[in-house]
């Protein structure tokens, strides 16, 4: 039993009656939902789908791009990127995705990640039906958990004077994974 599986045995994920994973969908994500938990369903975050579609009509937010869809920061640009979120929101996905293939590629200068948006979008479908999911009562988004990480991790790692080594980094998040999970006394009191 890998680590990942230990953690969701000791959480009692096996007693979940749903049980769902809100992610940015990189692949070295789903190769470990899959792998240990392959019921689990898998939410592509609002946020970065919505900033995908963004990137794709406005050059400012991609990453420095002379010429995305629609020219930078025009009416045509935000009117098109809104339609395209609305089209996601309200399950539209198959339209979304229309729009991102009849896009004219050869005139748009952009990064690759922003380039692969019609495939990113076609192949991630049935994780970024986000009517489906709101309905069903899953979370769309990962902001509580990034919230965490900032308010937990980067508040004691990050402070101004902390130079951590590797090793001692590694031992204090260790800390304070088990200090804000309630479990810091048992795990002080152990003898491993």
């Amino acid at each position: 039993m890998g680590n990942h599986q230990l953690e969701g045995s000791r959480r009692q994920f096996a007693l979940c009656q749903r049980l769902g994973s809100v992610n940015d969908g990189a692949p070295w994500i789903d190769r470990i939902t899959v792998t240990n938990y392959p019921h689990a369903v898998q939410v592509i975050d609002w946020g970065h789908a919505s900033e995908r579609l963004w990137k794709v009509a406005t050059p400012a937010l991609a990453g420095g791009a002379r010429e995305v869809a629609f020219g930078d920061g025009t009416v045509r640009s935000q009117t098109w990127a809104r339609q395209q979120e609305d089209r996601l929101w309200n399950g539209y996905v198959a339209d979304v995705v229309r729009e991102l293939q009849a896009l004219d590629w050869s005139k748009i200068t952009c990064l690759d990640d922003i380039r692969n948006s019609p495939d990113y979008f076609e192949t991630r479908q049935t994780k970024i039906a986000y009517d489906q999911f709101r309905q069903a009562g899953y979370p769309i988004g990962s902001g509580t958990v990034e919230s965490g990480i900032n308010t937990v991790v980067h508040h004691r790692m990050k402070r101004q004077g902390r130079g951590w080594q590797r090793p001692n980094a590694q031992s204090m998040l260790a800390a304070l994974s088990e200090l804000h999970s309630g479990r810091f006394e048992i795990t002080w009191q152990s003898p491993t």
